[in-house]
């Protein structure tokens, strides 16, 4: 017997995106939701996935919708994922969503943007997995939320892209960096430098 938590937690260890998906009801009010079940199908021809618990006070909307977009969240879009992602509260109070291509309410500020046809639903479990098919799409420069572990982060560069080579006789003066058969690398102090700004451009 799998222990549901510990089977929870196991599955947090996987990064992912955070998106906020929007449809209409029947009557045509917005609805929209937190997801980071979402995933690509196929290129030929564009599909991609989401799921949701079949307990959601959204599912019917979603069953019912011809057509849904999944907006991929930039990184300084964590209120409106935590917006998103509660129960009970209007969550378009104060939005003026407009309508995508597809026929889906838009949430600006996305990271990417996919207005999907709705093709097929299938049951998995406890989740309905809703299949559509991509007729439009768009997507900016910003970088993306991303999930993890219960909590939420960002992109951050690769070690290897951080110094240029211009600084790097300067960072090897103030102890930061040095030389080695290898090639440049930073130091044990150079790296806790590093890691403080990080945290000090998160925080702002």
């Amino acid at each position: 017997m799998i222990d549901k938590s510990a089977f929870r937690n196991a599955l947090g260890s996987f990064v992912t995106g955070v998106t906020i998906v929007t449809a209409r009801d029947r009557d045509g009010k917005p609805v929209g939701l937190t997801a980071n079940s979402f995933n690509s199908v196929s290129l030929d021809p564009p599909m991609v996935l989401w799921s949701l618990s079949l307990g959601s006070a959204s599912l019917p909307a979603f069953r019912d919708a011809k057509a849904w977009a999944v907006h991929v969240l930039a990184c300084d879009q964590q209120a409106m994922s935590d917006r998103f992602a509660r129960r009970g509260v209007d969550k378009f109070a104060g939005l003026s969503p407009a309508d995508g291509p597809e026929g889906a309410p838009l949430i600006e500020g996305y990271a990417a943007r996919f207005g999907c046809r709705a093709r097929f639903e299938y049951e998995g479990g406890d989740h309905a997995i809703f299949l559509g098919e991509v007729v439009d799409f768009d997507r900016s420069e910003a970088d993306p939320l991303i999930y993890h572990g219960g909590r939420y982060g960002r992109v951050m560069p690769a070690e290897a892209d951080e110094p240029e080579a211009q600084d790097h006789a300067q960072l090897a003066a103030l102890g930061l960096a040095r030389a080695d058969a290898d090639g440049w690398r930073l130091t044990e102090q150079g790296r806790a430098q590093l890691a403080l700004l990080r945290r000090i451009a998160d925080k702002g």
